[in-house]
């Protein structure tokens, strides 16, 4: 009867090498899952970084239309207020003077910032006041005013992107932006325009560095980019 009873209870239930061999396979095919998952939200993240560049450029297009000139901001913050009509998407209310104030004098909105768009992604993080891409890293700008916009070499570490970098526009108005860091022989070393934009992508890096120092991964930091320019 004990016998019988034994076998009744194997044959209604998973031996312990059973289940080792089913969270085995189970561990396998996540292993083969994630590198899928990773690659399917790194498309998506440039989509929409590049929506959100091409709405940048819109609103540089519109900026010029109004006043005649580029605007010239001062840092991170002033790009944000000068574009969202002087309204600071974090307290909701709008400056009355400053650098910010100078260059859109009639407060007009060029783009509409969200809290959530001058929130590092993740962390909740709305300090410094910046315009942040899908990896936590803040757009870079330039102007062609013969002013200094910014950029962020990277990496994005200990909770803030690193690395800050003029990017400087050495000659106003000769309708050219140069490449702010050394490119391909095959690109040109200038952006034709009044502007340019970019996103350091999912590396969170720019420049010709390696894409991730130490791993076999040879690229160049910049290759993976998401910019207003070809």
């Amino acid at each position: 009867m004990k016998t019988m009873e034994q076998r009744k209870r194997r044959g209604g239930g998973f031996t312990l090498v059973e289940l080792l061999v089913v969270i085995s396979i189970i561990v396998v095919l996540m292993g083969l899952l994630f590198p899928t998952i990773n690659v399917v939200k790194n498309a998506a993240n440039k989509a929409k970084a590049g929506a959100a560049i091409q709405s940048l450029c819109g609103a540089a297009k519109s900026y010029n239309n109004e006043y005649g000139k580029w605007p010239d901001p001062a840092n991170d913050q002033d790009f944000i207020l000068v574009f969202n009509g002087l309204m600071n998407p974090q307290t909701g209310q709008k400056i009355a003077n400053g650098q910010a104030a100078t260059d859109n004098p009639r407060a007009i909105q060029f783009m509409e910032f969200k809290l959530k768009d001058v929130t590092i992604p993740g962390s909740g993080n709305q300090c410094p006041l910046a315009f942040y891409d899908p990896w936590s890293m803040p757009y870079a700008y330039c102007f062609d005013n013969g002013k200094k916009g910014s950029y962020y070499g990277g990496p994005f570490q200990n909770g803030q992107p690193s690395n800050l970098q003029s990017w400087t526009d050495p000659t106003a108005y000769d309708n050219q932006v140069p490449v702010p860091f050394k490119d391909d022989a095959a690109i040109s070393t200038v952006i034709p325009g009044g502007y340019a934009f970019f996103s350091d992508g999912p590396d969170t890096r720019t420049g010709t560095d390696q894409s991730e120092p130490g791993s076999k991964n040879m690229t160049k930091a910049y290759e993976d980019d998401v910019r207003s320019w070809k």
